[in-house]
């Protein structure tokens, strides 16, 4: 090509002319044929383009032979056969919620269990992470189930379990879900099941994390609690925590916390498939009522409605501000968020202050040490109730040596020069973890959206 701008030697500018002709031609007919060529590469790339069906995204893409291959070695090599924690989540079933959809008081959609029925087919998902899928199918307990006589629990109704422990005069309800209207239907369901219209004489806020204090005012109303019907009990920084990540960092935390659960995605086998503590979190109406008695010793005991318990706060565990309960009359051990049916992240996406895997790891062992001894039954505020005393040194024992682990490898790394961004390669859990929760999810990699 010669630029129009270009000195041209006059003399020599027919020559240069004619020489330019043949190769205008073949580039003439090279682009003509070029055109049939797009054509036809474009409706083929159109073609690889089309999205596999039922995904919600025209653009969207199965999973590559490198993710299938992923996924079947992780079906080969993690114990699905063990089953414990299938057995364990039936156990004490007394009512299904029967419907699907709660609606917000604002008329909108507060949670939709339907929306994640396709988990209940019996088939394999090669879009789905078999870990996470086994979980979510765990997490469709949907209804009211018994701990023991005396302790029950809704489930399903948002991220968090909601719990209820008879009192001499009424009930005691523990963490009361994220939304007003998801924890007023759970009391509903309760209700009308067990509760014999009992009235709700206190509430227990484990720790200080949304989903565990945000449906409250579909529980109590605020004027009982300042007449001192209800007391509201809290472990110690409570309000400090509770204002700092959700006042303070609120929109900022709320904004990523949907990037990172990918909240908006629509549920199915190439979305949302569920947030590995609960299905998803409740879009209601979140409330706060101020605790009327703060737990400020590191163990503190006292009687509740009639109730002997055993506090032990635990801060700068999976939050800054928590607390577990012994219930010694009934042997039953609530330990918060600390021991769940998963490995908890470390460092979350949506910006809560940095765990301590070491420390947490040290309470778990403490509580170990104080109740695991004797306590009979063990439940929390994800998941579902782990019984007999074997069984739950088991699991205690394993989540703490998860957390040891973790910290204890990762410093091992960091020492011989792993950067952050090599750490995931190369940091593996111990070959032998029996009882470490939810067994198939535990022995795979961290994950950073398995947990809140």
């Amino acid at each position: 090509m010669v630029c129009a701008d270009a000195p041209i030697d006059r003399p020599h500018r027919e020559s240069t002319m004619n020489a330019t002709r043949p190769v205008t031609k073949s580039l003439a007919a090279a682009l003509a044929l070029a055109v049939p060529l797009a054509l036809v590469g474009g409706a083929a790339n159109a073609q690889r383009a089309t999205a596999p069906a039922g995904h919600f995204d025209v653009k969207g893409k199965g999973p590559s032979t490198y993710t299938l291959d992923v996924l079947e070695r992780s079906r080969a090599t993690l114990p699905f056969s063990d089953t414990r924690d299938f057995d364990e989540q039936k156990r004490g079933f007394i009512a299904p919620m029967t419907e699907l959809k709660i609606r917000a008081d604002a008329g909108h959609v507060a949670w939709d269990m339907e929306r994640y029925q396709f988990l209940l087919k019996p088939e394999r998902f090669d879009t789905i992470h078999p870990s996470l899928d086994r979980i979510s199918k765990l997490n469709m307990n949907y209804g009211l189930y018994e701990v023991i006589p005396g302790i029950y629990q809704v489930r399903g109704f948002d991220l968090s379990d909601i719990s209820f422990v008879r009192g001499k005069t009424g009930w005691i309800v523990i963490d009361p879900l994220t939304a007003a209207e998801t924890a007023r239907a759970a009391v509903k369901l309760f209700q009308q099941h067990v509760g014999k219209g009992l009235p709700i004489t206190a509430v227990i806020y484990s720790h200080s994390h949304g989903d565990h204090w945000g449906g409250v005012r579909g529980v109590v109303d605020e004027a009982d609690v300042r007449a001192g019907k209800v007391q509201i009990i809290a472990p110690r920084d409570f309000m400090r925590h509770t204002i700092s990540e959700n006042v303070y960092a609120g929109n900022a935390m709320n904004r990523r916390l949907f990037y990172q659960y990918g909240i908006l995605l629509p549920a199915s086998p190439y979305g949302h498939v569920g947030q590995g503590l609960g299905m998803n979190v409740a879009a209601g109406a979140i409330g706060l009522i101020q605790p009327t008695k703060v737990v400020e010793k590191d163990i503190e005991e006292f009687e509740v409605d009639g109730v002997k318990m055993v506090f032990q706060n635990t801060p700068n565990t999976e939050a800054p501000s928590k607390m577990n309960t012994y219930i010694p009359d009934m042997k039953a051990l609530w330990m918060a968020e600390n021991v769940t049916a998963t490995l908890h992240n470390i460092y979350t996406l949506r910006g809560a202050q940095v765990r301590d895997p070491l420390r947490w790891s040290k309470y778990i062992a403490r509580a170990l040490y104080l109740y695991g001894q004797e306590a009979e039954v063990m439940f929390a505020s994800h998941h579902w109730p782990r019984w007999g005393n074997a069984r739950i040194q088991e699991v205690l024992r394993g989540q703490r040596d998860l957390y040891a682990n973790m910290n204890n490898q990762v410093l091992h790394y960091a020492n011989q020069g792993v950067t952050i961004n090599e750490i995931h390669n190369v940091y593996r859990f111990r070959p032998a973890c029996s009882g470490c929760g939810s067994t198939a999810a535990t022995t795979a990699r961290p994950s950073t959206t398995a947990a809140a």
